[in-house]
């Protein structure tokens, strides 16, 4: 019967020590790494060249979209501020409105309880002072247009009694 026969790495490796194992794929990482720079350094030129190509040609993607993205953020900030803005002018111009209401609210109590008349009852007392005047004058009207002129002998008379009383 033949058998397996393994060769010493897988052996060694399965035998190994982790310190062992990280030091083996520190060891691959270094020598990939070197490989890379030995192929860099031969397509170096033409290797720049589309390396500084693309390089532009992400930055300018990544500005156009950040620039769009900023446009967008302050776009909305804008917008969210000016309806805060209104918000708050309208509520300052309501606070307003309430205060002058409660102002005149408590003159005119005031005045009220100290008897002051207002403005509407001077206008009332003025008109009905201009209705009374007009009754005057158109009755004082009609008693000039009815009397009968009075003589001298009787204006007089009129005197000498009301002298003696």
């Amino acid at each position: 019967m033949a058998t397996k026969r393994t060769s010493r790495k897988s052996v060694r490796s399965a035998r190994a020590k982790p310190s062992e194992r990280m030091l083996d794929a520190m060891s691959q990482v270094w020598l990939a790494g070197l490989g890379a720079m030995s192929k860099a350094r031969q397509g170096a030129p033409l290797m720049l060249q589309e390396l500084v190509a693309e390089g532009s040609r992400v930055q300018a993607q990544t500005r156009d979209d950040a620039e769009k993205m900023l446009g967008d953020l302050f776009g909305g900030m804008k917008s969210s501020l000016d309806a805060g803005m209104k918000q708050v002018r309208g509520q300052a111009g309501d606070a307003l409105e309430n205060l002058e209401q409660t102002f005149q609210t408590r003159v005119h109590r005031a005045l009220t309880q100290l008897g002051v008349p207002s403005a509407e009852d001077v206008e009332r007392l003025s008109h009905r002072v201009e209705r009374l005047n007009a009754t005057i004058s158109k009755l004082s009207g009609n008693r000039k247009a009815t009397r009968k002129p009075r003589s001298v002998a009787q204006r007089s008379a009129s005197a000498a009694i009301a002298h003696s009383a």
